[in-house]
């Protein structure tokens, strides 16, 4: 798993898969959005968070429940 930074957002990508993405503040706004497509209910989960970390941290958490449901375990990089 590693992120991919496409300029106006970060992309989690497991292989050439995308599983989520954080993006940063626009305009007014403090706090870093956060979505994912991958999960364990198989329901796509967003929300938002103060920092980037944060924000890494819940699309993270949510993708390692994925890969414990489906019995999987990540290859490589830096996740």
């Amino acid at each position: 798993m590693n992120w991919l930074d496409e300029g106006y957002r970060d992309v989690l990508m497991c292989g050439n898969v995308d599983v989520g993405a954080i993006y940063p503040p626009v305009r007014r706004a403090k706090v870093w959005r956060w979505r994912i497509w991958v999960t364990e209910t198989g329901h796509p989960a967003s929300g938002s968070e103060q920092s980037r970390s944060g924000a890494i941290r819940q699309v993270e958490i949510r993708f390692k429940g994925f890969l414990g449901a489906a019995q999987l375990a990540p290859v490589g990089g830096a996740v």
